[in-house]
C-alpha cells in the first residue's frame, strides 16, 4: 500500500532522481561579479517586517496576473514565512485578492468559508484534509498565513481568498454543494445524481487515510467512478448550472479521474503524474478568468518551474502550462538555500543524521553547505546574505550560468541526500529566484 500512496502523491511525498554533476565553472569570479550587479537584498522572510525591500519585486513582477511562488522543500519555515510575505506585499501593492496552494478543491473551499466569513475551524480543517501527501503543511507557519487571512478580511472591503488547486481528496463539502443545488434548481435530477454518486463519498475525515484507501479499490472500480463523476458534471453543464457548482463538481472528476489511471505501471503513474499538473494549471486558469482575481499560487519548485527538473514525479510543470495560456501575465520564482533544516516523512523512526519532530510521523533533517557543483553554491557567494534576482535581466556572463543545468535541492516529502539531487537550469526554470542563506524546519502542529 505505501507504494501506491507514493505513487499518487508525485513529488509532495518524495524526490527522485539521481544527478549527474554538471561541474560547471561555478567559482567564476566573473559569474558572482554579474549577479552582484543585479541581485536586490531581501531584508527579511518575516511576514511582518517593513516591505521597503520588497519594492524590487514588485518591479519584477510587473502587471502579472498570476505569481508562482515555489519552494525547495515542503516543510521549511521560511518558505512558509516569505509564501505569506510576498502575498501580503501582493495584496498592499498590487491588488492581488487569492492565495492558491498545492491542496485539494475541497480543502481551499473549506478554508475559504473560514477566510470570508470565520465559518469553521482552520486547525480541525488541517486534522482532516492536510494530512497524506500534504502531511508536512501543517505546520505552525502555513496556519499563521491562514490566520492573517482571516484578520485581514475582517477590516477589509476587498476580501482575501484562500484556493485549494489540487486534486487528490474529494470532501464531503463538495457533494453537499453539488447535492443541495440540484436539489434546489433541478429536483427532478436528485435521484440520477445520488445515484451517481453512490459510492464516491470519502469514509473518513482523515484525507491520507482515504487515499490509502482510495487507491486499494480494484482499478475497474476506480475508472467506474471516474466515468460516474465526470457524467455528474457533464449533466451539470447540460442543464447550465452555476459556475461555481459545476467547478465542485469539476473537481470531484478531477479526483476520480486521476485515480483511475492504472497507477501500478510506469505509463499509468506518469499519465497520472502529468494530468494532476494540468488540472491545477486547470484550476489556477478557471479561478483567474471566472472571479478576474490576481493570483498567487505556491506549491514545490518543480510544480511552478517552467522545464522539467523531477523528470520522475513532475515530467509536465503547471508552471510550463500556465506560462503558455498567460504569457507575459505569468511570472514563477523559484526560491533555493544554502543550509538548514527541513520536515520530512517517516515510517516511526529517524535515520542517521536526522531526529525526531513534533508528531511521530515526522523527523527533522539538515543539509550543510552546498557542493561546488551546485546552484546554490554561487548563489551563495553573492554579496548578500538573502536576495532576490530576476533571471531575465542579467548581465551575459551570468546568464550563460543560469542557462546551464547543474545540481540543485528539491525535497518533497522525504529524507534528502546529495544523490537524489536533480538537475535544473536556474534560468529556464524561473523567472525570478529567492536565495536564503540559511533556513530550518517548519514547526509542525501535533
Amino acid at each position: 500500500m505505501k507504494t501506491k500512496i507514493l505513487a499518487l502523491s508525485l513529488a509532495a511525498v518524495t524526490i527522485a532522481g539521481t544527478a549527474t554533476p554538471a561541474f560547471a565553472d561555478t567559482g567564476d569570479a566573473a559569474v558572482v561579479a554579474a549577479l552582484n550587479a543585479v541581485a536586490k537584498p531581501l531584508a527579511s522572510t518575516s511576514p511582518g517586517a517593513r516591505s521597503h525591500d520588497l519594492d524590487a519585486f514588485g518591479a519584477m513582477v510587473g502587471d502579472a496576473q498570476v505569481v508562482g511562488v515555489g519552494e525547495a522543500t515542503h516543510s521549511t519555515a521560511e518558505f512558509y514565512t516569505l509564501n505569506q510575505r510576498l502575498f501580503r506585499y501582493l495584496v498592499a501593492e498590487k491588488g492581488f485578492t487569492t492565495f492558491a496552494r498545492e491542496l485539494s478543491w475541497s480543502t481551499g473551499v473549506r478554508l475559504n468559508d473560514y477566510v470570508l466569513d470565520g465559518k469553521g475551524d482552520p486547525r480541525a480543517i488541517f486534522h482532516d484534509e492536510v494530512k497524506g501527501p500534504y502531511d508536512l503543511f501543517d505546520n505552525r507557519e502555513f496556519l499563521d498565513l491562514v490566520r492573517w487571512m482571516r484578520a485581514y478580511n475582517t477590516g477589509h472591503t476587498d476580501k482575501v481568498q484562500f484556493m485549494g488547486a489540487d486534486l487528490l481528496y474529494p470532501g464531503d463539502i463538495l457533494f453537499d454543494k453539488v447535492l443541495a443545488y440540484v436539489k434546489q434548481h433541478h429536483s427532478s435530477l436528485l435521484p440520477e445524481f445520488t445515484k451517481l454518486y453512490d459510492g464516491l463519498r470519502p469514509t473518513t475525515k482523515n484525507a491520507g487515510e482515504y487515499m490509502a484507501q482510495a487507491l486499494a479499490v480494484p482499478l475497474k472500480t476506480r475508472q467506474n467512478y471516474a466515468e460516474r463523476a465526470t457524467k455528474a458534471l457533464e449533466l451539470l453543464q447540460k442543464q447550465g448550472a452555476d459556475e461555481w457548482v459545476v467547478q465542485h463538481a469539476r473537481a470531484l472528476s478531477q479526483t476520480f479521474t486521476d485515480f483511475a489511471f492504472d497507477q501500478s505501471t510506469a505509463d499509468g503513474r506518469r499519465q497520472a503524474q502529468e494530468y494532476r499538473d494540468t488540472v491545477l494549471a486547470d484550476n489556477v486558469t478557471w479561478w483567474n478568468r471566472t472571479t478576474g482575481d490576481k493570483v498567487q499560487v505556491s506549491g514545490l519548485n518543480a510544480h511552478l518551474s517552467y522545464t522539467p527538473i523531477d523528470t520522475m514525479f513532475v515530467p509536465s510543470p503547471m508552471g510550463g502550462m500556465l506560462r503558455k495560456r498567460l504569457g507575459d501575465r505569468f511570472v514563477t520564482v523559484g526560491t533555493s538555500f544554502d543550509r538548514g533544516g527541513y520536515n520530512f516523512l517517516t515510517d516511526g523512526t529517524c535515520p542517521k543524521g536526522s531526529k525526531p519532530a513534533e508528531r511521530p510521523s515526522a523527523c527533522k533533517g539538515t543539509v550543510s553547505a552546498a557542493g561546488a557543483d551546485y546552484n546554490e553554491y554561487v548563489l551563495d557567494q553573492v554579496r548578500y546574505r538573502d536576495f532576490i534576482l530576476d533571471t531575465r535581466t542579467t548581465p551575459a556572463a551570468a546568464r550563460e550560468w543560469l542557462a546551464k543545468a547543474r545540481p540543485t535541492r528539491l525535497i518533497g516529502g522525504g529524507f534528502w541526500s546529495p544523490d537524489q539531487a536533480v538537475q535544473a537550469s536556474l534560468g529556464r526554470s524561473f523567472d525570478l529566484v529567492v536565495h536564503l542563506h540559511q533556513v530550518k524546519a517548519a514547526q509542525l502542529l501535533p
